[in-house]
């Protein structure tokens, strides 16, 4: 963990930020006729703003203590060591709280229940979710960033923190039409962003900081979105479904947040204590 921090908080903020939206205001641009651009330079855009939050952390971690703090930060995330109970949940808990959605949406008049995505071609997809799907791309600034927040407040309110500017930080996504955030209530986003924050910072801080562990979470995460039609693009745009999927993320989180190791310590710079002593 970073014993001292050169590069201010909000540097690292705005980089992040600066990055992903200069990237992602071209398709919005494009979408409303304001400027000329192909499909594929649009998704282009896209998927390089979404490096934003991971060369701001490497930036700052450069500014923080050169080379040997980049070798150590970028090194956790070959931190494979890590307790049973946060593997399975890095790997189940995200779509198990999906399809508690899903059923719960069939039950109540939605379309019956269903996967999206065949057996066989699950670990593929899980595989190319991991690597392209956004993973990489921001868990290491989240990381950053999580490190960052809890050396001025308690490693709780830091993760709620970080969920609110997490969810805050795609805001152009909801303005760029055929985009998933482009169906979604945003209100409901931010319960899930904050849930599933909750969730991962759990993880990260009791297995050593391992950033692997987060972005086992945030793959999994975006696997239950691909298996589960959790997000209606019909033009009936029911919002039920994705609702109920961030209200189970956030009622999951809380329990987790009331009895962790790692959450009840609530004093400042206490998560290198609890990775010291997480088993």
């Amino acid at each position: 963990m970073h014993t001292s921090f050169r590069t201010p908080a909000w540097f690292y903020f705005a980089l992040a930020f600066a990055i992903t939206w200069v990237f992602w205001l071209f398709p919005i641009l494009a979408s409303r006729g304001v400027l000329q651009l192909g499909q594929g330079a649009q998704l282009v855009c896209l998927f390089a703003g979404s490096f934003g939050p991971f060369i701001a952390s490497f930036v700052a971690t450069f500014r923080d203590g050169r080379w040997p703090e980049v070798r150590e930060f970028a090194g956790r995330s070959l931190r494979y060591r890590m307790g049973p109970v946060y593997f399975l949940a890095a790997m189940l808990l995200v779509p198990v709280v999906g399809g508690l959605a899903m059923w719960w949406l069939a039950s109540h008049g939605g379309p019956p229940f269903a996967f999206q995505v065949k057996p066989s071609h699950a670990p593929l997809l899980y595989v190319e979710l991991f690597l392209f799907g956004g993973s990489v791309n921001e868990e290491f600034g989240w990381a950053y960033a999580i490190d960052r927040l809890q050396q001025r407040s308690s490693l709780l309110r830091s993760a709620v923190v970080l969920g609110v500017i997490w969810g805050c930080w795609h805001i152009p996504l909801f303005f760029t039409p055929g985009l998933t955030q482009s169906f979604m209530p945003f209100w409901a986003f931010i319960v899930f962003t904050i849930g599933l924050r909750i969730v991962i910072v759990w993880g990260y801080a009791s297995n050593r900081q391992s950033i692997l562990i987060a972005l086992l979470f945030h793959t999994a995460s975006n696997f239950a979105f691909n298996l589960y039609n959790v997000v209606d693009r019909s033009p009936r745009h029911d919002e039920r479904g994705f609702v109920a999927y961030a209200l189970i993320m956030l009622a999951v989180a809380l329990p987790i947040a009331l009895v962790a190791r790692c959450y009840r310590n609530v004093s400042p710079n206490s998560l290198a204590s609890n990775s010291a002593n997480a088993g």
